[in-house]
């Protein structure tokens, strides 16, 4: 099910943000989600939050989602699934965009299927001045 307003949402393996081309064992499987402004990673980071539990003592509880690897649909140039001996094994993902490409992998063949067909569908309705059209669908 998906957590409107988001028009696509799953798992994919990327590199750190920092570093594109890292070593394989440095990319990590993180959520990513695709609405009608950009595909988005997030990333779970550290936030202390302290309360105190039924029993008195106090309780620090961390959960803060914060964005990492950001693809703007109008940056987009071209989106395709590649196979590449620096990427990790797996369906990968190649978006090539004005900043230069984009690498991930998604967890499947399938779910890379359902990626490009999204991102593809997002980027039509762009390239066609109907963006506000599909922001209203997903958001009322």
């Amino acid at each position: 099910m998906l957590h409107l307003p988001h028009l696509k949402e799953g798992n994919m393996t990327a590199p750190p943000i920092e570093n594109a081309i890292a070593l394989h064992r440095d990319w990590k499987r993180t959520k990513f989600f695709l609405n009608h402004e950009a595909l988005q990673q997030v990333i779970k980071v550290e936030q202390t939050q302290v309360s105190r539990s039924l029993s008195g003592t106090i309780v620090e509880v961390t959960n803060e989602e914060n964005s990492a690897i950001r693809v703007e649909i109008p940056d987009i140039v071209s989106v395709s699934s590649c196979a590449d001996l620096t990427l990790p094994p797996g369906a990968g993902l190649c978006i090539d965009t004005t900043h230069g490409p984009i690498f991930l992998i998604a967890d499947s063949w399938e779910s890379l299927n359902g990626w490009l067909d999204a991102i593809r569908l997002v980027y039509t309705i762009y390239a066609r001045g109907k963006t506000d059209v599909l922001a209203s669908i997903i958001t009322s």
